[in-house]
Formats: structure tokens, sequence, C-alpha cells
């Protein structure tokens, strides 16, 4: 099983990180490979909706800046960590930049003669998520919420969640000093095999 993490940080060494990072050691137990992209390095470009990935070259970005590459490496995936801080109480730039671009490219929109619109997903079945958000405040759920929305669309179950509240307020209060914390997200990846 490949895993692929999606750090919504711009921090490299964060909290966000460490948390996928203790997901990564437990399920590195298993021999499963795993792979860390930061969201900050891709430098993608906004989705300007011009249609293209629906109707053109479906499924396919004409934006030329390394997102089809990327794709390649999410469908190559098994499963997707897809980790965020809290940012005003929603993902960050980043994340919802990443999650714009992954499910407008990759999800199927079709229209019978009554307008009745339905859905499918292009990105190959049998992947499962995990999603991390963890933040400063205990008002995380809705940073959750345009995740689960584009794991759900794109038909990618998410298997765990780990919300972690009240963290970051000082320099000194990190995730690796909650050991209860620590722990959870090395089970997280123990159970993805």
């Amino acid at each position: 099983m490949k895993i692929l993490g999606m750090n919504g940080s711009p921090h490299k060494n964060g909290n966000t990180v460490k948390l996928i990072r203790e997901i990564f050691r437990g399920a590195r137990e298993s021999n499963h490979p795993c792979e860390i992209v930061h969201l900050v390095d891709l430098d993608l470009d906004y989705c300007d909706w011009c249609g293209e990935c629906w109707d053109a070259t479906p499924g396919v970005c004409p934006i030329d800046d390394g997102f089809m590459e990327h794709l390649q490496r999410i469908f190559e995936a098994d499963a997707l960590i897809v980790a965020t801080p809290s940012s005003n109480r929603s993902v960050t730039g980043y994340m919802k930049n990443w999650l714009d671009r992954l499910c407008n490219s990759q999800l199927i929109w079709e229209a019978d003669e009554d307008r009745k619109v339905t859905m499918r997903s292009r990105v190959p079945a049998g992947k499962k998520a995990v999603i991390i958000v963890q933040g400063c405040t205990d008002l995380l759920q809705e940073t959750i919420e345009p995740i689960n929305v584009v794991m759900n669309v794109l038909e990618i179950p998410v298997v765990e969640r780990l919300i972690v509240a009240k963290v970051g307020l000082t320099e000194e209060d990190t995730v690796d000093r909650r050991p209860e914390v620590m722990q959870r997200a090395y089970q997280i990846g123990r159970s993805l095999g």
C-alpha cells in the first residue's frame, strides 16, 4: 500500500507535518512506502473554470503548472493523508487550491433532460483517505468540511479523522509533546494496512 501525505501547511516541520510523519511511522512498520507532498512547493495556479477538463480534454487540466504530474502520484497512491492546520476556521489557501484543482478536474458532471445532475469520479477506485486537522482553537469542525466534501464527491472514503484542538498556542505547545495524540497518529498509520 502506497501512502501519500498532502501537507496543507506552509511549514515543513510544524504540527501538521509531525502528525503526518507519525502516521507514516506506523505505516512503515508494515513496510508501506510513504511520501509527503508539501503543497507550498507545488506552486499551483488557481482553477480558472475554463471547462477544458470537463469537455475538450476530460480529466486533463490545461494549466501547465505541474498539476497533471502531481495527479499521477495521487492516482498511484492507495491512501491519501489530507492534512491542514486550521486557518480562519477553514483549510489553508494551499489546501483549498489543491482541493479545487483535484475536484474540478476529476469530477464528472452529467445532466439529464430534466436537468438532474449526477456526479461521478475519475479517480481510480479503491483509495481511502485520512483527514488531519489541527489548530489553536477547539472550533475545527468547519475546517474538516471542505476536505470531507471533496473526498465524498470523488468517492474516496474517509477512514479516519484526527482532530487536534488547542495546539500551537506557543512555540512549546506542539503535537509531539502530547503523547496521546502522537499515539493516535501512530495507530492510524498501523491500521492503514
